[in-house]
């Protein structure tokens, strides 16, 4: 490092405007210096050429020291005008009148500018210059071997002097300015740096019960892993006070146990990568184990790191509720899966039960089918056995006539014809039941089997509206189809007129009970598509209040609880719709305007369905 004066010196030369207008006063001043001592020369008579060639070097070195200035700054101008001026001054005194020239005085000039502005080095360098010209000139002078010349004229000498004294006067009047500025500033700038200090020290202060005052341990490492800083609750993590840990590297205080975790985070900080881990701390005194988040941030300045900062945070706490969740947790895992097991066995046990009812259902729905059919078939069949008595009553009588030979054409044609009447009439009564056995076997064989086979919709309908006739019948309602012609599904028949069904009596019981002349309207739509169809029953009836649809298909709700209602109907009809049938229910209604449930079905069941 620099000395302080050397430091000092060369604030100086720098190339401030301040300096280059010093240097260009010196400039000045020893063109008025040459100008001068060419007056005395003039004035005082003298003849001898080489003191105006000296003079002319003069103004020649001024001349140079300026390009200097402007080429090179103040510092090179003034190195070139010390070192000129001084080789002219010795050459001028060896010349002429060596330790009695007038160009002595040059030397001290030469020796304060060097020393103020070029430094201690220079200020030697000339001295010791100075000293041995004067040395060698007084010797000389004394051994003879160097004769003096006659001394100048003393108007040259004067006005050289006076010059010369006037340049040094100015220059010590600037150096005094300067000393006098730079000492006031020296004032100036001690009781800031006091006042500073005095700040800083409070900030300290401030800092530090700041940095004890924060909830977590926090400390400052340098690059070779030594703790420049650290706050109570971090020296307390190893049972010491922080004055007790600064200075000290982390493997001098931090246990092996708690090393062994850091280790690896602490090399990749010191190349720069922060890091964030949780570790274990152990207390020195009591033994207790206690959990701490730690960061590690890299102190980076440029390229370079300068340090580690850590911060951390006990969460023992938090460990402890995040165990005692972990447990919690592993305990609700195996109630959940207890209870899993136990609704997955009653959920067994649920679908059992609704295939079960499900069975019963279409039991019911047989037994009353069978019922309907007998009383159906009750008119035809008992038409024609009262005719086929007739018959034998009309057989007996012609018989007794033929037997008494009363026979007469008469007589035989009016049997021939009561005959041909009454087998029409019999005729008409088989066919009657024979159609109505056909779609009860049909009907019967597609509830009992609940078999996949291709069907056309509208005949379906009209089977189930057949099996129902005695009831709608009695009803006194109209049933109306609204059923596009040979619309073909490939689905499940017997469950898809078990819902019907179910729909046409919920209708008759629910909707339109205590009415008269209502009307149940069946109609079909199929998708622009062709692929499903939209398969709706609507009534007129009473409606259903907006606070039961959203029960409707919950087991066992119903209106008629205690009346003959189970609440198993409409629950039995989805179940069917929606795995059966792999559709869709939806129920529309409103109080007095009746209701609309709609079925949306594929026209083709999936093969994974039915």
């Amino acid at each position: 490092m620099p000395s302080s004066t050397e430091a000092s010196s060369q604030s100086y030369v720098d190339n401030s405007p301040a300096f280059r207008r010093f240097v260009t006063w010196i400039h000045g001043a020893m063109l008025a210096v040459a100008g001068l001592t060419l007056l005395g020369a003039l004035l005082g008579g003298v003849r001898e050429w080489p003191r105006y060639v000296h003079i002319g070097s003069i103004l020649l070195l001024i001349g140079a020291s300026q390009w200097q200035l402007r080429q090179r700054g103040p510092k090179a101008s003034t190195v070139l005008l010390v070192v000129g001026l001084w080789l002219l001054a010795s050459l001028n005194m060896w010349q002429y009148a060596g330790i009695y020239s007038s160009s002595l005085i040059v030397y001290p000039f030469l020796i304060g500018l060097a020393g103020w502005v070029l430094g201690s080095r220079w200020l030697v360098a000339v001295l010791l210059a100075s000293l041995a010209s004067v040395a060698m000139l007084g010797l000389g002078t004394l051994s003879g071997w160097h004769v003096p010349t006659d001394r100048a004229s003393p108007l040259l000498v004067s006005m050289q002097l006076a010059s010369v004294l006037l340049i040094t006067g100015g220059m010590v009047y600037v150096v005094n300015r300067t000393l006098l500025g730079s000492r006031n500033q020296g004032v100036q700038l001690s009781r800031e740096l006091a006042l500073r200090h005095a700040e800083l020290q409070d900030q300290e202060r401030e800092l530090s019960k700041l940095v004890d005052a924060v909830p977590a341990s926090v400390a400052s490492f340098d690059s070779q892993s030594r703790v420049r800083r650290c706050n109570l609750r971090y020296a307390s993590l190893f049972g010491r006070e922080p004055a007790q840990v600064l200075g000290l590297h982390v493997e001098d205080f931090v246990p092996a146990e708690a090393l062994e975790q850091i280790q690896p985070h602490w090399e990749l900080a010191l190349r720069g990568q922060a890091g964030h881990y949780r570790r274990s701390n152990r207390d020195p005194a009591t033994g207790a184990v206690s959990w701490l988040d730690v960061s590690l941030i890299p102190d980076v300045e440029g390229a370079e790191v300068r340090g580690i900062f850590a911060l951390l945070v006990d969460v023992t706490a938090q460990v402890e509720a995040e165990r005692e969740v972990l447990a919690l947790n592993k305990r609700l895992s195996e109630r959940v899966v207890r209870r899993s097991s136990e609704l997955a066995e009653a959920n067994e046990r649920l679908e059992q039960t609704e295939r079960e009812l499900q069975e019963a259902q279409s039991r019911a729905t047989l037994s009353v089918l069978v019922a309907k059919m007998s009383h159906e078939l009750a008119s035809p069949v008992g038409n024609s056995r009262l005719l086929a008595d007739t018959f034998l009553h009309w057989i007996r009588d012609f018989e007794t006539q033929m037997e008494q030979g009363q026979v007469r054409k008469s007589s035989l044609t009016g049997l021939l014809t009561d005959l041909r009447q009454g087998a029409v009439q019999m005729q008409q009564n088989l066919a009657s039941a024979d159609a109505l056995m056909r779609d009860f076997k049909q009907l019967s064989a597609d509830q009992a089997s609940g078999q996949r086979r291709h069907f056309e919709l509208d005949e379906l309908v009209r089977e189930v509206l057949a099996s129902m006739g005695p009831v709608l019948r009695r009803s006194g309602h109209e049933v109306k189809l609204e059923l596009p012609a040979h619309l073909e599904m490939d689905s499940l028949p017997g469950p898809l007129g078990q819902v019907l069904i179910n729909l046409i009596n919920n209708a008759l019981i629910h909707g339109l009970e205590g009415r008269s002349e209502g009307e149940i309207r069946i109609a079909a739509t199929p998708s622009a598509d062709g692929s499903r169809v939209c398969l709706s029953v609507a009534d007129n009836g009473r409606g259903i209040p907006p606070e039961a649809l959203p029960e409707l298909f919950k087991p066992f709700y119903s209106t008629r609880i205690g009346q003959g209602g189970s609440g198993l109907g409409l629950p039995i009809v989805e179940d069917i719709v929606c795995k059966r049938l792999g559709g869709s229910i939806a129920v529309d209604s409103e109080p007095g305007r009746g209701s609309r449930f709609s079925l949306d079905l594929p026209r083709r069941l999936a093969a994974t369905e039915g």
